[in-house]
């Protein structure tokens, strides 16, 4: 986007933009704006982190595995099934095995 399709989203979001009365999920003011920033702050890093913890612009960091084919079929089918991406089913995987696998000490 070009600073002048900022502007123009801008000028869309402050003048135009008409938001329901009663809405549980639209920002308003102050609270839009600091949105807004976070927002803009976040995309020029790149991707997001999905670590809730992290600063804007930091990384996750990435692992990558390689899988049997049919191993990789299961996990497509099951996070489709579920309505996930299969690396958010990976994740979760890797969180419940670690925790039932720590060791003592």
């Amino acid at each position: 986007m070009t600073e002048k399709d900022y502007d123009a989203a801008a000028e869309w979001a402050e003048h135009d933009m008409n938001l329901p009365r009663r809405s549980g999920t639209a920002r308003r003011g102050a609270d839009a704006a600091a949105f807004g920033r976070e927002l803009v702050e976040r995309s020029q890093g790149g991707r997001p982190s999905i670590d809730p913890d992290a600063s804007p612009g930091d990384k996750s960091p990435v692992r990558q595995v390689r899988l049997p084919r049919a191993l990789d079929a299961d996990l497509i089918a099951y996070a489709e099934s579920i309505h996930r991406k299969p690396s958010e089913v990976l994740r979760e995987a890797l969180i419940e095995y670690l925790a039932s696998h720590k060791l003592a000490g």
